[in-house]
């Protein structure tokens, strides 16, 4: 349970931030460079470095560098144990629902 919430918890705080959510977005469309990141974020190099790890240590991005140039790609396997944490909830809650509506359709 512990890896599990310490996985979920990563996953979470790195969405909390519109900038690594922008980043997470453009790589949505296909490689990019931190240059091109930052270029598109209008933030710094540094900061940039700062979001990609943080989205790295998240398990939503990867990294592969060819030469002296490094592309960012996103890893969709990154977000399984939040789109499962997601539809657990989804299915109590949609559950809930369907017997309120039942319960109401006998009155």
């Amino acid at each position: 349970m512990a890896n599990y919430q310490d996985g979920l918890d990563a996953v979470t705080s790195a969405l909390a931030q519109s900038t690594r959510r922008q980043i997470l977005d453009r790589l949505c469309t296909g490689t990019a460079t931190s240059s091109d990141l930052s270029e598109l974020t209008g933030v710094g190099l540094p900061t940039i470095a700062k979001h990609i790890a943080t989205l790295t240590a998240a398990g939503l991005i990867s990294a592969r560098k060819s030469g002296r140039v490094v592309t960012h790609r996103i890893r969709l396997a990154g977000f399984d144990e939040l789109q499962a944490w997601i539809a657990t909830r989804r299915s109590f809650w949609d559950n809930q629902l369907d017997a309120l509506e039942r319960h109401l359709e006998d009155r």
